[in-house]
């Protein structure tokens, strides 16, 4: 097994792209191809999942990422061991993200760019992520930082957490909808409409939410479809199948032209609903403490209103 070879996943990983990782690497991206294969078949599984747009890391790849990192960061620190001149800062460093889907986290990517501006030797390894996977994975060590719903660690002592972006409920309508001239709707206003709702797996504590808001107020969501994603949920609406709900911070602005639907405030109970940035407290990582300190003071600084 050759160190290079090890050296060139790391990067693949990180950049999820064999394009942008041979640009990185100088190296053609057939070569750097073939070079992630034979490591592969030297292995006996497959380390990534190949989509047509994308890349992907399979469990293997997961569960080998973090062992080479461990592999490597041995090999620098014996590289580094009677050089004094050599700051930890100066090595490199790997940081494992996990954040929501369907979200928009343009916030997120500039604050991690305008940090890693000051560590360039420091690389993100970027996955979404569904909330419960989320928060178990950041307490078992899977992801070193989290953005997710505050509802999933409201119970958890050793997490330290700070509100990214205030967020809630809303309700996307057929432009033809009765409701569809309105600005905000309670649940009540829902008793008699068919909905699309998002598969159970991906959000079941909001699935439960949305669902246990009807019956408090009174009837059975009537739901004919389940989707897996905001794309195909919206959509529907647009066809008519039905109504979705969306949360806020998933609406950029361009939802309602992009899909042809009418997006409306829904009034509800926000409390857990919130996206935060969350860490566990028992991770000493020093890069990690600068990076949540770092985004931290910006979010103070512009009062969380993001």
């Amino acid at each position: 097994m050759k160190l290079s070879s090890l050296n060139y996943f790391v990067e693949v990983a990180t950049e999820g792209s064999f394009t942008k990782a041979s640009e990185k690497l100088y190296i053609s991206q057939p070569t750097l191809s073939r070079r992630i294969q034979e490591l592969e078949n030297e292995l006996g599984v497959a380390l990534f999942i190949r989509h047509s747009h994308k890349i992907e890391l399979s469990e293997a790849g997961e569960k080998f990422l973090v062992e080479v990192n461990d592999v490597l960061k041995r090999l620098d620190n014996l590289a580094h061991m009677f050089d004094t001149q050599t700051s930890p800062h100066e090595r490199p460093q790997v940081l494992k993200i996990g954040y929501l889907a369907n979200f928009n986290m343009g916030k997120m990517y500039e604050l991690l760019d305008r940090f890693k501006m000051n560590y360039p030797n420091l690389q993100f390894l970027m996955k979404q992520d569904t909330p419960m996977n989320l928060s178990d994975g950041l307490c078992s060590g899977e992801y070193d930082l989290v953005f997710d719903l505050s509802v999933y660690f409201q119970a958890s002592e050793n997490i330290e957490q700070v509100i990214f972006k205030k967020n809630h409920l809303q309700i996307a309508v057929p432009t033809n909808n009765s409701l569809a001239h309105k600005n905000k709707v309670d649940f009540a206003d829902l008793s008699q409409e068919t909905f699309i709702l998002l598969e159970r797996q991906q959000s079941p504590v909001i699935v439960d939410y949305v669902i246990n808001q009807g019956i408090r107020n009174g009837f059975h969501l009537k739901a004919n479809h389940y989707v897996k994603d905001l794309d195909e949920g919206l959509s529907m609406v647009s066809l008519g199948n039905g109504l979705a709900f969306l949360y806020s911070g998933m609406n950029d602005g361009s939802l309602e032209e992009k899909y042809r639907v009418k997006i409306i405030d829904l009034k509800s109970d926000t409390k857990g609903q919130n996206i935060v940035m969350a860490i566990d407290k028992n991770n000493t990582n020093n890069f990690l403490q600068e990076l949540f300190h770092f985004v931290k003071k910006d979010l103070l600084k512009g009062d969380n209103k993001i």
